[in-house]
């Protein structure tokens, strides 16, 4: 399957509703549009990575950490996050961002995302061999020191079947 933008032609990015390319789907994520990237204009700021941002009394930060900092009355915790609802960097609405408490909860909140998006089941993760969203009750969990991988049984016992014979 093609990417939906006319005259695109690459191949879709498997297992996502939107059907676009990884070209698209990162610029629709990072500048809010399929086709065009955001360039600030002399003297308006700067953009990085698709945020935005301004120099204020010499100081530079990204406007949504300034909009967070306004809401909150003081400057972010440390190891705070900002997430982006829609994942579009440059929508700084109040209500797209939410302030995580560190990376491991922006993190989750990207997991989860990523669950409804592809099973409907926010609360399902996917087996590292087969990619298969599943029930974790159904799944085994292996902390591996920063991330954490979820296998089915059968899976770990087929790839490692596969592996031995492999060595043979």
């Amino acid at each position: 399957m093609n990417c939906s933008v006319e005259g695109c032609g690459k191949p879709a990015e498997p297992g996502r509703r939107s059907k676009l390319c990884g070209m698209h789907r990162r610029r629709l994520r990072v500048h809010g549009n399929l086709n065009t990237t955001l360039k600030a204009a002399n003297g308006d700021g700067y953009v990085a990575s698709g945020y935005a941002g301004h120099q204020v009394d010499g100081v530079r930060k990204f406007d949504h950490v300034r909009i967070v900092e306004r809401v909150l009355g003081r400057a972010l915790p440390l190891g705070a996050v900002i997430h982006h609802v829609n994942e579009i960097r440059s929508d700084n609405r109040n209500k797209n961002l939410v302030l995580c408490p560190d990376r491991a909860y922006h993190n989750l909140l990207h997991a989860r995302m990523a669950a409804l998006d592809n099973c409907g089941n926010p609360n399902w993760r996917p087996c590292r061999v087969c990619r298969k969203y599943d029930a974790l009750e159904n799944l085994r969990v292996y902390p591996n020191g920063t991330t954490t991988s979820y296998w089915h049984r059968l899976c770990i016992n087929n790839e490692a079947r596969e592996k031995r014979r492999l060595a043979k």
